[in-house]
């Protein structure tokens, strides 16, 4: 059954499948201070995992315009922070491929080479990842009484997280989930994740990438890498990350159908004679274990009407996008946020997530909302959005807030025991 919620300042459509009841998050546009009134923090810290071509700075942004087009840094966690809630983002690097950021996600090391970063430098000192919060979480003597943790050592061994993602920061976590270890229980890492939630998610790659690919004749070398992409990402990284990245175009490689769906080595072609290595959807679904069940959502959104002011940029790789795979945010499918299946389209074996859809809220019924593009999450400007600049927009009949939809989404969390 498919469900329409009215929240504050988004209207998200649940087609949970018997999944959890929002009901209680039921509101309008005048009843925003209802749905703050009534917050609500999680039993287990939230851990962030950010999207390609961003560090954590510059994403989950908040809703004030600060300079140069950005948005305040840190906004969204330093909201939930406020209202009572252990938020980690951690750091990883702009780009990389998805096996990479998940070790990074785990636990990254100072240094300047991805070598130094992943740990493997010899004096490694931990600045970030799970591997780092898990310590600070356990460090802190009212944390341990919260969950009647005996000692830090029982409470690293037992932390749980719940999982909130952007893009590629989905990918990144789910190769955490299935293929790193944790090191104080011994446990593979999706035995310390409560719920998994993940936000336009490239859940299948994106046409996106591989439109770029074609177009730089990348897959003339070998793994389709690209020195045009490696020479300008290893600028941008550095600027980023101060990280000496140069294998950069490995991350778009990453993010393409092929690598997703048909096979991670990119010089095999299926059918030519000789079998190819597994997809990355293959070897890295979502782990299912009854010992251990985690809560599994994805929620999607689509550009409605490119030629919005706000979304006029996107129109290239919406474009390109709509194309190849249809209804899309500008840089991901409708089908790959949902990933309700691990192959494309309906095919390929059925995923265990909750597929729900966000727009933003109209309160004119004869003027729908123009939909989210896929940094509405993080960092752009959305139509709604207080003070916004998107070529003298003004329509007052939108709303939309990062902050509440995230403040929603935690809620949700905790009336669910997570």
């Amino acid at each position: 059954m498919t469900r329409w919620i009215l929240l504050p300042v988004v209207c998200v459509i649940s087609a949970c499948g018997g999944g959890r009841d929002s009901s209680a998050l039921m509101g309008d546009a005048e009843h925003i201070s209802v749905a703050q009134e009534r917050f609500a923090a999680p039993q287990w810290p939230i851990l962030f995992s950010h999207a390609w071509s961003r560090n954590a700075q510059t994403s989950f942004q908040g809703d004030t315009p600060q300079d140069q087009g950005e948005f305040d840094h840190f906004g969204v966690k330093r909201d939930l922070e406020r209202l009572g809630v252990t938020v980690y983002q951690p750091d990883k690097l702009a780009y990389a491929s998805h096996e990479t950021r998940g070790q990074l996600l785990y636990k990254k090391c100072a240094g300047t080479s991805v070598e130094e970063m992943l740990c493997r430098g010899g004096a490694d000192t931990v600045v970030d990842g799970v591997y780092a919060a898990t310590r600070d979480y356990c460090a802190k003597a009212e944390n341990l009484a919260k969950h009647d943790f005996a000692s830090a050592q029982m409470c690293q061994r037992e932390l749980q997280f719940n999982i909130i993602c952007h893009s590629q920061g989905c990918a990144d976590s789910r190769y955490m989930l299935s293929a790193v270890t944790n090191e104080f229980s011994g446990l593979p890492m999706y035995r310390h994740v409560a719920s998994w939630t993940s936000m336009a998610g490239a859940n299948k790659g994106t046409a996106q990438a591989d439109w770029v690919l074609e177009l730089l004749a990348a897959c003339v070398l070998p793994q389709c890498r690209s020195l045009v992409l490696d020479a300008a990402f290893a600028v941008d990284s550095f600027s980023q990350n101060q990280a000496l990245v140069l294998h950069g175009s490995e991350s778009v490689v990453a993010l393409s159908r092929k690598y997703m769906l048909i096979t991670t080595d990119m010089d095999c072609t299926p059918g030519q004679g000789q079998p190819c290595a597994p997809s990355f959807n293959q070897l890295y679904p979502l782990p299912e274990d009854p010992e251990h069940p985690i809560y599994y959502q994805t929620f999607s959104s689509q550009i409605d009407d490119i030629t919005h002011p706000c979304y006029r940029g996107n129109r290239l790789f919406w474009e390109v996008v709509m194309r190849r795979e249809g209804p899309n945010d500008g840089n991901i499918s409708v089908d790959s946020q949902q990933f309700t299946t691990y192959g494309p389209g309906s095919t390929g074996a059925q995923s265990p997530v909750v597929a729900r859809h966000i727009t933003g809220y109209t309160s004119d019924s004869a003027q729908p909302h123009p939909g989210l593009n896929h940094m509405a999450y993080s960092s752009s400007a959305v139509p709604g959005m207080p003070d916004i600049d998107c070529a003298d927009n003004t329509d007052e009949s939108y709303r939309f807030s990062r902050l509440a939809l995230y403040r929603n989404i935690v809620t949700e969390l905790a009336d669910w025991g997570y």
